[in-house]
């Protein structure tokens, strides 16, 4: 159900009922979850009697992060001077970025004279009234071990790859007052023990999609994300915060992806190479030192033209040089896909290949290499382009590098919902392979050659440099 506000503002009577309000009382309303938050997004009645999680799983822009923040103001004034509170996120910049400081986060819920105090170097939020909240990274699980709690938002802890143990820790410390529970929201991600834990019976469920946070959204978000993520897999979970399952016989899964995946909290252009080498020797895998980093990685821009459907797949590529399948690991630094014309696609492969400093574009032959490297270079001749001539068929060329992905050889720079949706949704023998998938199969196989692995043989390419 939408909020009183909105009710008012789309029954066009919102300036009647503010004219007639009092300044002091205009000043509180700003401040009145009551009247701006939504029924979904009010704590349930049975919290702490009945239910000690309360999962609110959210879409994207749907104001998860508003109601986290909001419910932190209600648990501080419920709980008083001795309220003790955990908030735990993936990792310090998230707690730090969006729970706390983020534009809907926990400082911008209080009105003047009652705003926490925030610091950092402790780890601590201290609030008007005595209580007081301790910040958790799922990098360090067990600083949950030991501390104890009335109450804990946990904010999209699906996203660690430790979830689970971030969740059992905080548990262990939720054992102050009579009715102690935990606020768990996020996007839906298809792990066991989180659909286990949605299914409990001391589990109250929530869920609100992009849809129902529209009025409050920018058109600019609206034209990127949900046109971006309608009508599409990623979409059912990113806009309606629906669980997906894997699609069976798809050669990659959600929990392949966001395995290997790689988030940098900064990801700055003329960095990226520094923090890759850093990644790498962080998770103990290979580094490889130069004294020039950037000329020790290798970075392509794989472009299927357009064939068995309209869309163009772009997608940029990187890996150390001189680099192995199964030996080193390579990196899906942007997909760049999209349909229109022959001009607009190939200014698109252009515009990728600047913005990453490629060295090189790479088309399949078979597929208008000829037409495709024409395009290319009316946009910009000076991009160098080769052409591959792939022998075996698509589900043969893109099985071992699904292996690779299992393996974890090969890391998602961020998220790339379109490129994601169509690799956990492509079922080989069952359909065309997806532009963005085949452009995807063609940059990992130039950047990771000599495959000695795998499900399936791969037949030999043939590259003829332009």
């Amino acid at each position: 159900m939408p909020s009183l506000a909105e009710q008012l503002i789309e029954r066009g009577q919102i300036d009647e009922v503010l004219a007639t309000m009092p300044e002091h009382a205009l000043d509180e309303l700003l401040y009145d979850w009551d009247f701006w938050g939504r029924e979904i997004q009010q704590i349930p009645a049975t919290m702490g009697s009945v239910h000690s999680v309360w999962m609110f799983l959210a879409g994207r822009g749907s104001g998860k992060t508003r109601t986290g923040a909001e419910t932190t103001k209600l648990m501080v004034e419920r709980l008083g001077e001795h309220g003790r509170i955990g908030l735990v996120a993936p990792t310090v910049a998230d707690v730090r970025d969006v729970m706390i400081q983020g534009e809907s986060g926990i400082l911008s819920v209080f009105p003047p004279g009652q705003e926490p105090l925030y610091v950092p170097s402790v780890r601590r939020l201290e609030f008007h009234n005595g209580c007081v909240a301790f910040t958790y990274s799922a990098e360090q699980p067990r600083r949950l071990r030991g501390p104890q709690h009335h109450w804990i938002w946990m904010d999209e802890i699906s996203a660690a790859n430790n979830g689970q143990e971030v969740y059992d820790m905080a548990k262990f410390g939720l054992r102050l007052g009579r009715h102690p529970w935990v606020l768990m929201t996020g996007t839906p991600k298809r792990l066991p023990w989180l659909r286990e834990l949605e299914q409990d019976i001391s589990t109250a469920s929530g869920k609100s999609s992009t849809y129902d946070n529209m009025m409050n959204l920018a058109p600019g978000f609206i034209k990127d994300i949900i046109n971006r993520y309608e009508g599409t897999r990623m979409g059912r979970q990113e806009l309606h915060a629906e669980w997906l399952d894997d699609v069976e016989g798809a050669l990659w899964t959600d929990d392949i992806l966001d395995s290997n995946r790689f988030e940098p909290s900064a990801w700055d252009a003329n960095e990226r190479w520094d923090s890759l080498n850093a990644w790498l020797a962080l998770g103990n895998r290979t580094e490889f030192p130069s004294n020039d980093r950037r000329r020790a990685w290798s970075t392509i821009v794989a472009v299927d033209p357009p064939g068995e459907t309209a869309e163009c797949g772009i997608v940029v590529v990187t890996a150390p040089v001189k680099a192995r399948a199964g030996r080193d690991h390579a990196f899906v630094l942007a997909d760049y896909s999209r349909t229109g014309r022959p001009e607009e696609w190939g200014q698109q492969v252009v515009d990728a290949y600047h913005a990453y400093g490629a060295d090189l574009v790479v088309v399949e032959k078979n597929q208008g290499g000829d037409m495709t490297r024409s395009t290319i270079h009316a946009a910009d001749n000076q991009v160098r382009v080769q052409k591959i001539t792939a022998v075996s068929d698509k589900e043969a060329r893109a099985s071992p590098i699904s292996a690779l992905y299992e393996k974890g050889y090969v890391h998602h720079v961020g998220h790339m919902p379109l490129l994601e949706a169509q690799m956990t949704s492509w079922v080989p023998k069952e359909g065309a392979s997806p532009d963005r998938v085949d452009a995807l199969v063609h940059g990992i196989r130039h950047v990771l050659p000599d495959r000695p692995m795998g499900r399936a043989s791969v037949g030999s390419v043939v590259n003829q440099n332009i």
